[in-house]
């Protein structure tokens, strides 16, 4: 990371035009079926990618990650910003890592509360009146479970113009906290930043 970064800056002072793209993004040359990537300065699949797993990966090693009698936390998804010049949807990350947070066992995401709740519990309460239903089957008086956290994040951009005006460095910074329900306290923060550096040639917007 520490060599790359080092490479984004030589080329920006020696303002060198070129069509290659240049990223931080450890896996920025290879698609997800492993193949040669595209070469941009958009956003693409691979680095939502490897944002996703890199901002779970840091929530997974705090100790508040574990719940103390070994249960899931139970987690809504708040709002996710996109502050970016592109028109993309935010689920492309949540929805990567609301799958890593579920597999690790310690988090399940609630679909009763926060920006992606259905009416289905409720709506389900409602079918004791239809005679069409099974009522054997129907969910009755039980109470659905309120979240222990909130979800919320931004995905952020930032340009940089070099001196000959030829070359831009895209900084995006993928930011998420977690908000404990109880206490309102933030217990988990991470950020997430991929530089790109390419000629203004490479524009996909």
């Amino acid at each position: 990371m520490k060599s790359i970064a080092v490479s984004l800056t030589v080329l920006m002072l020696a303002g060198c035009e070129t069509t290659s793209v240049y990223s931080t993004n450890p896996n920025a040359n290879r698609n997800t079926t492993g193949g040669g990537a595209i070469q941009t300065l958009a956003l693409t699949t691979v680095d939502f990618e490897f944002a996703a797993k890199k901002s779970v990966d840091k929530f997974l090693k705090s100790k508040r990650a574990q719940k103390p009698n070994g249960e899931s936390w139970v987690t809504s998804m708040g709002e996710v910003v996109n502050d970016t010049s592109m028109r993309i949807s935010t689920q492309s990350i949540t929805d990567r890592m609301k799958e890593y947070m579920n597999d690790s066992g310690s988090f399940i995401f609630t679909g009763t509360f926060g920006t992606e709740r259905t009416a289905f519990a409720k709506d389900s309460r409602q079918l004791s009146q239809s005679a069409m239903v099974d009522q054997r089957t129907v969910a009755r008086n039980g109470t659905v479970i309120a979240p222990d956290f909130e979800m919320s994040g931004a995905i952020r951009q930032r340009t940089v113009v070099g001196a000959d005006r030829k070359q831009q460095q895209i900084e995006y910074e993928f930011s998420f906290r977690v908000i404990d329900a109880k206490s309102g306290l933030e217990v988990f923060q991470t950020l997430t930043p991929i530089d790109k550096l390419g000629s203004n040639a490479n524009f996909s917007w």
